[in-house]
């Protein structure tokens, strides 16, 4: 069921070349409305094409879009299924987003054993957060025991919730994806296309607090016993004033993630590397690429 809290304020408007490029389901005032609203939008002027190079990136699969027009800036083996390491987290935040509400205070549960290297803050079972709270260590510093909270909180079991968010994912036009677990972990049967990454980063910065959260830089939560845990962004690019997020992975299996959001020449662009040897540099290669590339009237 959508929530209110599920409702998004400050929707940018989106062209019909996204309704063409990026689904039907993420278009328009408000993209959690019913499926048989009709929306009037207006259509942004997209960038042209000064020039006929490629850009020479490693990637196994990439793809750039301007956000406001959807215009396709740059694809390669963006419709070959893959798997996305902690990725999977903002499909995390989009469910989370849809069932609970932020301000209530949830205990932590029992949570799975984790390896060394497993990315984790060190949440104690018994102990209370408000779920914003959950959710900003979820999207700042890619805390998979923060994703296990929130699936065994919610639905009783990781395997739960991940079939609930695969299901709500693909409620909004996003196909070629599909989790069996909150937090990316386990690279079998958690996969998705770059297409589908860069449809659902833009469905999850529809929401104020999750654009804000993944833009976050070094910060904390607390407690409400007043244990506070700092937080250290994954997403280094944020560091350069060029991007306001959105999200790192890594496992062996997926190689170096990361989808981006990028301002160029005053505008937004989503950029998507899966599968990549230097995920932050090849993303500054390609945004820089673009910028050389295309012009915005």
């Amino acid at each position: 069921m959508i929530t209110p809290s599920l409702i998004i304020a400050g929707i940018a408007l989106i062209s019909s070349t996204m309704l063409v490029n990026m689904g039907p389901s993420i278009a328009g005032a408000n993209p959690f409305a019913a499926k048989e609203e009709k929306v009037e939008i207006s259509s942004p002027q997209p960038p042209v094409k000064t020039t006929e190079s490629q850009p020479e990136i490693k990637a196994t699969s990439i793809i750039a879009i301007d956000k406001a027009s959807g215009t396709i800036l740059y694809e390669k083996n963006a419709d070959e299924k893959r798997p996305i390491a902690s990725i999977t987290k903002l499909a995390t935040a989009i469910e989370t987003v849809g069932v609970y509400d932020l301000e209530e205070t949830v205990t932590i549960p029992k949570l799975p054993a984790y390896k060394p290297g497993d990315e984790i803050i060190g949440l104690k079972p018994g102990e209370t957060y408000k779920v914003k709270d959950l959710l900003k260590a979820l999207l700042v510093n890619s805390a998979n025991d923060a994703a296990d909270s929130l699936a065994i909180i919610n639905s009783g079991s990781s395997e739960a919730f991940s079939k609930n968010m695969t299901e709500r994912v693909k409620e909004w036009g996003i196909e070629d994806v599909n989790f069996n677990n909150p937090s990316g972990l386990k690279d079998e049967g958690n996969e998705a296309t770059a297409r589908a990454v860069a449809k659902m980063g833009m469905l999850a910065l529809h929401n104020q607090l999750v654009e804000q959260l993944v833009a976050t830089g070094t910060s904390s939560i607390t407690s409400t016993s007043g244990r506070a845990i700092a937080l250290e962004p994954t997403n280094k690019l944020l560091q350069t004033g060029q991007y306001k997020g959105i999200k790192t992975g890594y496992t062996l299996a997926s190689g170096q993630c990361f989808i981006g959001l990028a301002n160029v020449q005053g505008h937004e662009v989503i950029t998507v590397v899966l599968n990549s040897p230097d995920r932050f540099g090849e993303t500054q290669q390609l945004v820089n690429w673009i910028d050389n590339t295309y012009k915005w009237q």
